[in-house]
């Protein structure tokens, strides 16, 4: 490939420097990264320990008892670590990566609101649920 300094047409009518090129290039390619790449690995790492720790704990609460019962009050807090600490990474991550992204990729203010609810709903639910035994 053949690198000459002498600035190239651009599609509208200006020119079209090499340096330009180079950046445009830089800025495509961590586009991408973030596009195709859903969660990096050390996020999907700490989730595996997390689940494996929340599960391990929900066990051994269990283990003797009768089949028929539910997990104890003791796993409540557990899951709900686990759930702060899941959500708290993936929306770090997703932070950093929709920095600079705008446009449809992003959630509205009404999804955010809607999956804000469905969560609190599935929350209430269990609590409800575990009260009534």
């Amino acid at each position: 490939m053949n690198h000459t300094s002498e600035p190239m047409a651009a599609g509208n009518g200006g020119t079209f420097g090499p340096e330009q090129a180079a950046a445009l290039l830089d800025q495509t390619t961590q586009q991408a990264r973030r596009k195709f790449q859903p969660s990096p690995p050390w996020l999907l790492v700490t989730r595996a320990v997390l689940v494996l720790a929340a599960l391990g704990a929900i066990w051994l609460s269990v283990r003797g008892q009768h089949p028929y019962r539910g997990p104890t009050a003791a796993d409540i807090p557990v899951l709900i670590a686990f759930i702060v600490v899941n959500f708290t990474a993936t929306v770090a991550v997703r932070r950093h990566a929709t920095a600079g992204v705008s446009g449809r990729s992003r959630f509205s203010q009404g999804e955010i609101a809607v999956l804000v609810l469905a969560f609190v709903a599935a929350v209430v639910a269990m609590v409800g649920l575990g009260v009534a035994g």
